[in-house]
């Protein structure tokens, strides 16, 4: 622990507050132990430096945001109690949490398991998910900001709502070690513009899972500008790269909590809680309790994945030899392309004459021979054994495809088959063929048939969690068309998103047929329930069973009828509001009580006067005509506190 700053050490700030010790210093304020001497309690003083402490803006920022933060009622935000100035010292008076930070815990136990990451991740979103209900941006989430409690996990608080805020209204930097504690969690729109809403918390969040599940900053390093650079350019790594237990539906939500683009992230906490939940709820026990091994200190490569898919050549576009259809038992011939004439059978060898001329006339009488008994031979083999035999085309229609080949193979016929939908004839028969039955066709004739595949049917694709738009998206790319759409309040699914559908994922349709969707309306809203003339406790207890929260108006009011501490109004009084919204009760302190003043002695219309301008009421009876008109007596004693409109008997003589 540091030493205790001597100009605040056993000082009592705003007449309240003794200090007893220092707790933490930062580049923006310094935190101490001290006592709160009115309700004899310890808190933890918050004390602004005095640079920023003297800048009038800073400080009317401050103030606003304090008491913004302080209208927070939540069991994981540390409850801001008050705020104050004290000659130069600015401080805020907030719950003291004794315990480590997250920061302590990543330094001491990181990489964690993906449930006990999420044990911790989880109460910090919610925290984050009130305060984006209010309106109210924490803007410098990081682990040093996240305590525990007691050092339970079970006691995880988040602090310093609304300081970043405020520092960036003083326009200036203060330190180079500010800027290092908020530059590792800067969301890229901070860097760029400083333009920012409850996203730049989800970014932040992102961060802080992926240092939770690997023991390490997504972007590391000692310059608060570089890494600032990062954020803008870069882009967060994978988690599971460096950690092998990380379950790859982890990575993708921190890659989207993460998004360099605001707008590719969720809306806000209450959106994040909602995928952090889910994923929490879709893990196995064991991807949740898997024990990480030590974090690798960059992605292995040459990891052979490669090997896994083959690489078309440039050659893939030349033409493909296909194999060879041999003929199948006997009677079968070899296959031509089809009504083409054969090869001419090749020519007899001349015979050398003898140059005899006895025998001239013999030598022509063989070669006539020859001529006769080749050209005979040549058209009984076109006409029983070549092309051009003729088979009959044969009944194919409605037959299983199969079987239509065997029919056309026994004719020495080739099929060429394509494929169509059908309604009406079942998967794998024949639908049509180009020739009709009894066509002569010569042998290797091709004969194209058309054969059917069935239906034509899409699956219905998953839609549920989209937009409406993606879901359009879907269904066009699965020739379907969005039909119906209805719409209910759901707890948790966000407005817009699609709760359900009919017919069910993966149910065949078919093209142009529509799927009906129900969206999600957002949480039903809930009726106010009336508390007034309640006790703070009983009207508190009614407003959050109904679902709603309540804010305890800081002035109590005067009122005659109204027992002290008992609800006077509230607002809103009636109707139907958003769930989660606030409701603002103001209590009474009673009637309000007047001194009576002393009157004997005095002129009755001097008495009169005094007691009706304290809003007493005033009553004369005269005594022996009350001719002086001198004040004798009174009914209530000089001193006694009495409600206004108590009656006053004055008696005059």
């Amino acid at each position: 622990m540091s030493a205790p700053t001597p100009t605040l050490y056993d000082r009592v700030i705003d007449g309240r507050y003794q200090v007893e010790a220092e707790l933490a210093r930062g580049g923006m304020a310094t935190v101490y132990r001290a006592r709160d001497l009115r309700l004899d309690r310890p808190v933890a003083l918050k004390v602004m430096r005095p640079d920023l402490a003297d800048d009038d803006s800073f400080v009317r920022r401050f103030v606003a945001e304090a008491r913004a933060a302080a209208r927070l009622s939540h069991p994981h935000v540390v409850g801001v109690f008050d705020q104050g100035e004290d000659g130069d010292v600015v401080f805020l008076a907030m719950e003291l949490v004794e315990g480590p930070t997250l920061r302590d815990v990543i330094t001491d136990h990181a990489p964690l398991s993906t449930r006990r990451a999420m044990a911790l991740l989880l109460p910090v979103t919610e925290a984050l998910a009130e305060a984006h209900r209010h309106g109210l941006v924490h803007r410098d989430i990081k682990p040093e900001n996240v305590l525990l409690a007691g050092g339970r996990e079970s006691g995880v608080k988040v602090a310093d709502f609304g300081l970043a805020r405020a520092v960036s209204a003083s326009g200036q930097r203060a330190s180079t070690e500010m800027l290092w504690g908020t530059a590792a969690y800067l969301a890229p729109e901070q860097v760029e513009h400083g333009a920012i809403d409850a996203r730049a918390d989800v970014y932040a969040v992102g961060l802080l899972l992926f240092e939770l599940l690997t023991g390490r900053k997504a972007f590391p390093g000692g310059d608060p500008l570089r890494v600032a650079y990062e954020h803008v350019h870069g882009a967060v790594p994978r988690a599971g790269d460096l950690v092998d237990s990380v379950p790859a539906a982890v990575d993708d939500l921190i890659s989207r909590a993460a998004a360099t683009d605001p707008a590719d992230r969720p809306r806000d906490a209450s959106a994040l809680l909602v995928h952090l939940r889910a994923v929490v709820r879709d893990l196995s026990d064991e991807e949740l309790d898997r024990v990480p091994s030590p974090p690798r200190t960059a992605p292995e490569s040459g990891d052979g994945a490669g090997d896994l898919t083959q690489v078309v050549g440039a050659d893939a576009g030349s033409t493909r030899q296909l194999p060879v259809q041999t003929a199948r038992g006997e009677g079968h011939y070899a296959r031509t392309t089809g009504n083409r004439k054969g090869r001419p059978p090749a020519a007899a060898p001349p015979t050398k004459p003898r140059e005899r001329r006895r025998r001239r006339g013999g030598v022509v009488l063989t070669l006539l021979f020859l001529l006769l008994l080749g050209g005979g031979g040549y058209a009984a083999w076109w006409l029983l054994e070549g092309p051009g035999v003729h088979s009959p085309m044969p009944q194919v229609v409605d037959l299983p495809e199969e079987d239509a080949r065997s029919s056309l193979d026994a004719e020495q016929l080739d099929p060429v088959i394509s494929y169509a939908y059908s309604e009406d004839v079942a998967s794998g028969t024949v639908i049509s063929a180009e020739q009709q039955p009894g066509t002569q066709l010569r042998h290797g004739t091709d004969v194209p048939l058309v054969v059917s595949q069935g239906p034509e049917r899409y699956a219905v694709p998953p839609l549920a969690g989209l937009t409406l738009e993606s879901a359009q998206e879907a269904l066009a790319g699965a020739n379907l068309v969005l039909g119906e759409q209805s719409r209910e309040h759901h707890e948790s699914e966000p407005e817009g998103r699609i709760l359900r559908i009919s017919p069910e994922a993966g149910e065949p349709l078919p093209p142009g047929a529509t799927v009906d969707v129900v969206i999600s309306d957002g949480p039903a809203p809930v009726e106010v329930p009336e508390v007034t003339g309640q006790p703070e406790e009983a009207a508190v207890t009614a407003l959050r069973d109904a679902g709603l929260s309540v804010t305890v108006a800081p002035e109590p009011v005067f009122d005659d009828e109204v027992p002290e501490g008992a609800v006077v109004s509230q607002s809103p009084s009636a109707g139907s509001v958003e769930r989660g919204s606030t409701v603002t009760i103001t209590l009474s302190q009673g009637p309000e009580l007047v001194t009576v003043p002393q009157v004997v002695g005095r002129q009755f219309s001097a008495a009169e006067e005094e007691l009706s301008e304290l809003g007493l009421v005033v009553t004369r009876e005269d005594v022996r005509g009350g001719f002086f008109g001198t004040v004798r007596e009174q009914s209530v004693e000089p001193g006694e506190e009495v409600p206004t409109g108590t009656e006053i008997v004055l008696a005059v003589v």
